[in-house]
């Protein structure tokens, strides 16, 4: 018997008894000897979840969970950053006792599973994360990876799917399902051609002939040349497997792209009726419809611009920006509600709530947003142009100082125009002096930005 036999042993026993907290620790115990029982860890984060619900606490964490730990927290990071990936193990499975579905604890936990080569305990670990936070891309990326490396190329563009689910823009995961795709046929190619006992030279080149054809598909798909010949290629994927929706709603994506709109619908309805657990359908609908007005708003555009006097046509694009802007508001705050760890999303919705003028609500959204590094300094700028535009000159002061002092180029359009707006609060906070040194300095770099001179020069006088 193992040492750590001991250990689970009394673990299981006190768990019958409902003794979770004893439990947990034989647990931990047995898990510092022997870290790699998958089983016994996953009892331990059964037990952990039950003693926290039934203290009444919240299983996975939260703003003051991260507050009050924050010196754990600290340490977990400093031994994964040393590569002492045992210690850390076992320092994020006390933090996990405390909230055991606390998703960057598990991210971590993962992360080093996947350092030390157990890829069962990293799987393990990545899907509890997924279960908690449907929308962690960094999860589902990781995921997709260690599949990979396994050689399990049909489960690893599953992750890459769900991460497009989330993040319909993510270029990493775009090219991913289209080269892990690829393999993949080429991969099913390769085994009908070992498992065929045919050994004619007429095999032989339809096996090549097919070959070429998968190679031709997948540059194709990857340039997007030719969409129409695409389509079709797509659809022969289809009558061989009908009930794939992925291939059903890579199908719409085609139609889509050529501005079929009512066919890309149909193919979108049928992913839908093949998989009713298919949780990207709502997403792409929602692209659709988006690409739906834009397309006719462009429409729109030239028509007005052909006709610059016709006032049915300003009158029929006023009509279709503003169905576009009610529908932006509507399917952003849906997505966002839908994917609450996508900081991108909620840029993208404060964004359109600014222009609306719904300066609270984009705040918040701002507020959320900032939390990702990518959308700090964007964010907090648009925090500041939110409080300036509510007449609240000491915050707007405060907040876009923030942002400026995050750029370094000076010369950049992102650093002008936070420095106008800055400029702008303290003019209107009746600070004209540091509105006048800002504006100066704009005009050092570009005299030609704005009004900036005529700015300087009215302070000035």
């Amino acid at each position: 018997m193992a040492a750590s036999d001991n250990f689970f042993q009394k673990a299981e026993l006190a768990v019958k008894k409902r003794n979770y907290e004893y439990a947990i620790t034989l647990y931990q115990q047995g898990l510092a000897i022997d870290p790699d029982r998958l089983e016994e860890r996953k009892n331990l984060r059964g037990c952990q979840v039950r003693f926290v619900q039934e203290k009444g606490g919240s299983t996975v964490g939260g703003g003051m969970f991260k507050i009050k730990n924050a010196k754990t927290i600290g340490v977990i990071a400093k031994l994964g950053k040393q590569k002492k990936f045992e210690e850390q193990i076992v320092e994020i499975e006390k933090l996990l006792t405390l909230a055991p579905q606390y998703a960057p604890a598990l991210l971590a936990q993962a992360e080093a599973f996947v350092a030390t080569n157990r890829p069962s305990s990293a799987e393990t670990c990545f899907r509890w994360v997924v279960e908690v936070d449907p929308a962690n891309t960094d999860a589902w990326k990781s995921l997709a990876r260690l599949f990979q490396a396994q050689g399990d190329l049909e489960k690893a563009v599953e992750c890459w799917e769900r991460v497009k689910g989330v993040a319909p823009d993510d270029a990493e995961a775009g090219k991913a399902i289209r080269d892990l795709s690829a393999a993949v046929m080429m991969k099913r190619t390769e085994e009908r051609k070992k498992a065929s006992k045919e050994d004619s030279f007429r095999a032989m080149l339809k096996d090549e002939d097919e070959s070429e054809q998968l190679q031709k598909q997948a540059q194709m798909i990857r340039t997007e040349d030719d969409a129409l010949a695409a389509v079709s290629r797509k659809k022969a994927e289809i009558e061989a497997d009908p009930g794939n929706s992925r291939l059903w709603r890579e199908m719409g994506d085609l139609l889509a792209k050529i501005k079929k709109f009512d066919d890309a619908e149909k193919a979108y309805a049928k992913a839908a009726e093949v998989n009713p657990e298919d949780m990207y359908v709502a997403e792409k609908l929602g692209t659709l419809k988006e690409q739906r007005i834009q397309s006719a708003i462009e429409d729109a555009k030239i028509a007005v611009s052909n006709a610059p006097d016709d006032a049915a046509a300003r009158a029929k694009l006023d009509v279709l920006l503003a169905e576009q802007n009610d529908f932006l508001l509507g399917e952003l705050e849906r997505r966002v509600a839908a994917h609450p760890t996508d900081f991108g999303l909620k840029s993208k919705f404060g964004d359109t709530l600014m222009k609306n003028e719904r300066w609270d609500d984009a705040i918040a959204q701002f507020q959320l947003a900032r939390k990702d590094p990518k959308f700090a300094t964007s964010s907090t700028a648009n925090i500041g142009r939110c409080f300036l535009a509510k007449g609240v000159s000491s915050l707007a002061i405060k907040e876009l100082s923030t942002a400026l002092g995050q750029i370094n180029d000076r010369d950049s359009e992102n650093w002008k125009g936070i420095a106008y707006d800055l400029a702008s609060a303290h003019e209107t906070k009746g600070n004209r002096d540091e509105a006048c040194e800002l504006f100066e300095e704009i005009m050092s770099v570009d005299i030609n930005y704005r009004d900036v001179s005529a700015r300087v020069d009215s302070l000035n006088s």
